[in-house]
């Protein structure tokens, strides 16, 4: 979900930071072609967003390899099945975590920030309430059913399947779903 701009208060403060450390941060920087201080910034907010909650909500980090040559033993229907029933079990659970609120806005914008730092090129498009995602994850089809089956869940969990359209491909997954002003 695109948070809105809006015109937060900043403040200076100091860091005492290694070398080594400070000099791969500004390569980094350097390579983005943003600021050192954007950069910072995009790390902390990764940081709160995500990362500080994410293990204790039950994700881990495993290889994509693994991940792809896993899939290749499971069955579609077998995909279905485990993501359906993770979805159930799961969801609420770590978007309460992740956001300390179970709603529509806090769930798909737990989406968007797990795409995001998936490192899945994608691009979310609105217009008016609909919002449309293209999602390149390159992992294969059964990871596209996978994700659906996630994504439909939560959308239903807040009324929003009547319009959703989610077209599976073997590495993208594209889907639009109507987001009402009033979630927003």
């Amino acid at each position: 979900m695109q948070k809105k701009e809006l015109k937060h208060k900043s403040e200076s403060i100091s860091f005492r930071v290694p070398c080594d450390l400070l000099s791969e941060l500004h390569e980094e920087a350097e390579r983005k072609e943003i600021s050192l201080n954007t950069l910072v910034t995009q790390i902390m907010r990764r940081h709160v967003d995500w990362y500080s909650f994410a293990a204790y909500a039950g994700f881990v980090y495993v290889t994509k390899g693994f991940i792809m040559k896993t899939l290749q033993k499971i069955s579609e229907e077998d995909i279905i099945s485990i993501a359906k029933y993770t979805s159930e079990k799961e969801t609420k659970d770590f978007v309460l975590l992740l956001r300390n609120q179970y709603n529509a806005r806090s769930a798909l914008d737990v989406i968007e920030t797990w795409i995001r730092i998936s490192g899945y090129p994608y691009r979310h498009k609105i217009d008016n309430t609909t919002h449309s995602y293209v999602i390149q994850h390159d992992m294969g089809r059964k990871w596209s059913l996978r994700l659906v089956e996630i994504y439909q869940f939560i959308l239903s969990e807040f009324k929003m399947n009547d319009e959703q359209v989610f077209d599976v491909g073997e590495n993208t997954l594209s889907f639009s779903v109507n987001f009402p002003k009033v979630y927003e």
